[in-house]
């Protein structure tokens, strides 16, 4: 069983009573390793109510990783800092050859910068630590998988920002995941259009024709090289292409913006969409909303979507693990 490592997350939101209500439920299991101050656990599950979070810290503390042992356990531990911590130790998991997975509750960017973050979010920082360039953003729910192309960009800069390189990216990380990650052996990716019905053969813009349909090419010549039975079909109209993903006839899709990809996931996965990264030597889930600061220490947090990123990372280890096996 792979160990998880989890990260609570900025301390003044959900994250840390969230870690709580898994541990309760028996989500966490006593190999997994948690980075989160001690003094803020332990006064949650005193002022929140019994049923949500008392359970939880007799099991929790067990797990509260042993490098905090160091700190002074009254004082406060920083979101960057646990980040940090929790990273250093899957790295050394990776180093060792050992399967790897980081869980990261949500962090607050602006209070992480002023601690020490240098980068727009986990993701980027995370890319760094682990010298990796090519990385891509997967939104995963039960239904619908989707990848971007393109992230926080203006509507209008998308286009220029667009190119063959970042739709090969993304679709070659997402085939190889569907592989490593879910178990698919022969995966079919759906690539969407940038138009409405996928420019209507140039009609509504050329985008497609001169720009995605060779991209869609070079996919299939990467998946050949690489060795990996992905097919990549598209230019597809996002106006329907979601209804086959969750219908099975594609495994998964490449949303050219964030918008466009993003709408329709969280319309069917608003309460329990899971952000995986790919490309890193190690899996890693989050779950898909924010810090939630208006109703932290409430104990009225849904718990769906860091249940299911636990749960996520670790079926990815498993199968990630019986890939490895079968090489």
């Amino acid at each position: 069983m792979t160990q998880l490592v989890i990260t609570q997350g900025d301390p003044d939101g959900v994250g840390p009573e969230l870690l709580l209500r898994m541990a309760a439920e028996g989500v966490l299991l006593p190999e997994d390793r948690v980075f989160a101050g001690r003094a803020k656990l332990r006064g949650l599950a005193e002022s929140l109510t019994a049923e949500w979070a008392a359970p939880g810290w007799a099991k929790l503390e067990p797990l509260l990783d042993p490098s905090l042992a160091e700190r002074d356990p009254s004082a406060p531990l920083g979101q960057f800092e646990a980040l940090e911590r929790g990273v250093d130790r899957v790295l050394e998991d990776v180093r060792k050859g050992a399967p790897a997975a980081l869980v990261t509750a949500p962090i607050d960017k602006a209070v992480a910068s002023r601690e020490g973050l240098r980068h727009p979010g986990h993701t980027e920082y995370l890319a760094e630590r682990a010298g990796v360039e090519d990385f891509a953003m997967l939104m995963a729910g039960s239904t619908i998988r989707v990848v971007l192309a393109t992230i926080h960009l203006p509507l209008r800069a998308v286009v220029n920002a667009l190119d063959q390189a970042a739709i090969v990216r993304a679709g070659s990380l997402l085939a190889r995941s569907l592989v490593q990650d879910y178990g698919v052996a022969e995966p079919v990716v759906g690539v969407l259009g940038l138009n409405p019905h996928a420019g209507e053969g140039g009609l509504l813009g050329d985008e497609e024709q001169t720009l995605i349909a060779p991209a869609i090419e070079a996919l299939g010549a990467w998946a050949a090289q690489a060795q990996i039975p992905a097919r990549f079909v598209g230019p597809l109209p996002a106006d329907t292409a979601f209804h086959h993903n969750r219908g099975g006839r594609v495994h998964g899709l490449v949303a050219m913006y964030h918008d466009q990809g993003l709408g329709p996931f969280k319309l069917a996965h608003f309460s329990d969409g899971v952000n995986v990264t790919l490309g890193l030597p190690f899996v890693r889930t989050s779950p898909d909303h924010g810090t939630a600061k208006d109703i932290a220490g409430r104990g009225v947090a849904d718990a769906s979507s860091m249940r299911a990123a636990i749960e996520l990372a670790r079926a990815m280890s498993r199968a990630r693990a019986q890939t490895q096996t079968l090489r």
